[in-house]
């Protein structure tokens, strides 16, 4: 993992890094998805458990520490993370399906316990010890009054690390307790050259349109043609809502409600400001669909698609729910000319 950070990193692994002096029990490193925040949180766990730091107290990757870690059994880091999110050893693709959809999406406090049993005895290195929490507002409340105890009480020698992209939904307590550091939105200088090594085309505009977050833009790559139909037909004013549907069904309820809230978002946006976030090159056309339509109505759809959104990893019936909600869209402009 050495000098393995992505460019736009830097500045917070720095950051991380000058807290070495007086280092904090806990740190808590948040910032928006698709950042990256996770290797972030790697690197710095490597470079404190290397055994032979070299200049800046990067990760040397060849003491016996480096090669632990990057094996994955470094005998003083634990990750703590949902289920969903650990790796099945079963090769069968169909039971790797099924294992997935049952595992839990929450960390329990089971797995905050075996930690803890681990805690109460001496490091194995003689040095630091490093638990990793991703994401931390993953924690459901029996395991979050769990950690707590283990914030306000600290054992010796060990560190906590905390990523969140959602720190709001956090225990005020467990907040408290933690230094936090937060990982800025990419800048273009360092993103788009990056995406371009990928094979991104028109990077530019897909990292203004996943809000400076390229691990989001790549993560997006493979929905981007359904996407990118969606709001050619958007921009043209198409008004037939299982249309619309019909274009974006294929990505899944989640991103489709997605793309349609940044959409609506740089509709509200044209409409007050005349300016967009996400569609830059949609502009004028969001300004004439915005010039049409009232400004609450759009703020009342923003409202709903956000509630949506809550909703829409697991519709009942993910058909009728598009459907409902694209109807909720396209009757914008049929209550202006009623």
């Amino acid at each position: 993992m050495k000098n393995n950070i992505f460019p736009w990193l830097v500045p917070a692994l720095r950051e991380l890094d000058s807290r070495r002096g007086a280092l904090p029990h806990a740190l808590l490193i948040q910032g928006r998805t698709g950042l990256g925040k996770t290797a972030l949180a790697l690197a710095f766990a490597q470079g404190l458990l290397c055994e032979r730091p070299g200049e800046g107290e990067r990760p040397c990757g060849a003491c016996e520490g480096c090669l632990w870690f990057s094996q994955g059994n470094h005998p003083d880091f634990r990750l703590i993370q949902p289920e969903a999110l650990d790796e099945s050893p079963e090769p069968d693709a169909e039971s790797r399906r099924r294992d997935a959809e049952a595992a839990s999406r929450q960390i329990r406090i089971d797995q905050i316990r075996d930690v803890q049993a681990l805690l109460a005895i001496g490091t194995h290195r003689r040095g630091l010890r490093v638990v990793l929490i991703r994401p931390a507002e993953a924690l459901n409340v029996a395991a979050s009054n769990a950690l707590l105890k283990s914030l306000e009480e600290p054992p010796p020698s060990t560190v906590f690390l905390l990523v969140s992209s959602s720190p709001d939904r956090l225990l005020p307590t467990v907040r408290s307790r933690c230094q936090r550091v937060s990982v800025a939105p990419a800048p273009a200088a360092d993103a788009v050259p990056w995406l371009t090594a990928r094979g991104v085309s028109d990077p530019e505009a897909a990292l203004a349109y996943a809000a400076n977050a390229p691990l989001a833009v790549l993560e997006e790559a493979e929905q981007r043609p359904a996407r990118d139909a969606l709001i050619r037909a958007l921009a043209s004013g198409q008004r037939d809502a299982l249309a619309l549907v019909d274009l974006c069904q294929s990505a899944g309820p989640a991103r489709a409600v997605a793309w349609l809230q940044k959409w609506v978002a740089d509709l509200v946006l044209a409409r007050v400001a005349s300016r967009a976030r996400y569609h830059l090159r949609e502009l004028p056309a969001l300004r004439a669909l915005a010039g049409a339509v009232a400004l609450e109505p759009l703020l009342r759809l923003g409202r709903s698609l956000g509630a949506s959104a809550a909703v829409a990893q697991h519709p009942l019936n993910a058909r009728l729910f598009l459907e409902a909600t694209f109807i909720g869209y396209t009757q914008l402009w049929e209550a202006r000319h009623a």
